[in-house]
């Protein structure tokens, strides 16, 4: 996965963006009221998210939040406005810094929406920050709960702030049964992460359930290969078909080391049986 980088666009940006349907509702000088203190609530998730305390920042404020009186007013605006009126141009930029369109929790799924890191149901001031803000397939912005979990080890990754380093973490292996094989994709976080971290890793992994959706991805790469790299058995060896598997995983490496693709061609070179025939029975 890829993760963009921060919008420029803040707060204050959308909200005048939805100035002319907030009019319409008689909103405007209510919310235009609200805005400094939309800044100052924007500025302290950015604060937190950078220091690595976003979530001990939610959980304080989640029972205010919640109960905001402008809560309706607040999530009606993202709803009507910003998704489906004068902000949709804002909406639509933050959505296409998605990396080649690619949804920040899967990166295989379409950045067709955008979803809200801290819900916008518990944290309505945060409906329309920009930073709160995350393009996401439809699949993973509807599979990732509604709900606000306390429990650290369930905390979502925030593209925007979290990094999750250059070393690999996803891992796929070649299993084999009688009839054919199939591959099996898994997490293996570094030695090097924090147990909270891993921890994380393996929830995310779990919640948007990566491992079906890259064997889906996977079988389909297997049918398109397999012509391929039974050609090159045939007229090579084995080891001339590992050697291409190995160069053509470095260079899925080389562009994002933790990419479904990359993590299947290693497995395919590190799988005796798929070098010598096991392509013709997947």
């Amino acid at each position: 996965m890829l993760w963009p980088t921060r919008p420029g666009i803040t707060v204050q940006h959308v909200l005048n963006a939805c100035m002319g349907w907030l009019a319409k509702k008689e909103w405007d000088e209510l919310l235009q009221g609200r805005l400094p203190e939309l800044i100052e609530t924007q500025e302290r998730y950015r604060a937190a998210a950078d220091t690595g305390q976003l979530l001990a920042l939610l959980i304080s404020e989640v029972h205010a939040q919640s109960k905001d009186p402008d809560k309706h007013r607040l999530n009606a605006t993202y709803d009507k406005a910003f998704v489906g009126g004068g902000g949709r141009k804002l909406y639509n930029a933050i959505k296409a810094a998605a990396i080649h369109g690619a949804c920040t929790m899967c990166g295989v799924g379409l950045a067709s929406t955008l979803d809200h890191h801290a819900p916008k149901d518990s944290f309505p001031l945060l409906a329309l920050t920009p930073l709160n803000l995350v393009p996401a397939c439809v699949p993973c912005n509807q599979g990732k709960s509604k709900n606000f979990s306390n429990n650290p080890a369930e905390e979502p990754f925030h593209p925007y702030f979290d990094d999750l380093g250059s070393a690999r973490w996803l891992y796929a292996g070649v299993r084999h049964v009688d009839g054919g094989g199939a591959v099996e994709f898994f997490v293996r976080p570094p030695g090097d992460w924090l147990p909270i971290k891993a921890q994380r890793l393996n929830h995310h992994f779990t919640r948007h359930k990566l491992g079906t959706k890259y064997e889906f991805e996977a079988s389909r790469r297997l049918a398109a290969r397999r012509r391929k790299d039974t050609h090159l058995l045939d007229s090579s060896g084995p080891e001339a078909l590992r050697a291409t598997l190995i160069e053509d995983a470095d260079s899925c490496a080389a562009f994002d080391p933790n990419d479904w693709e990359t993590a299947l061609l290693y497995a395919l070179a590190d799988s005796d049986w798929y070098v010598n025939g096991g392509m013709k029975d997947i």
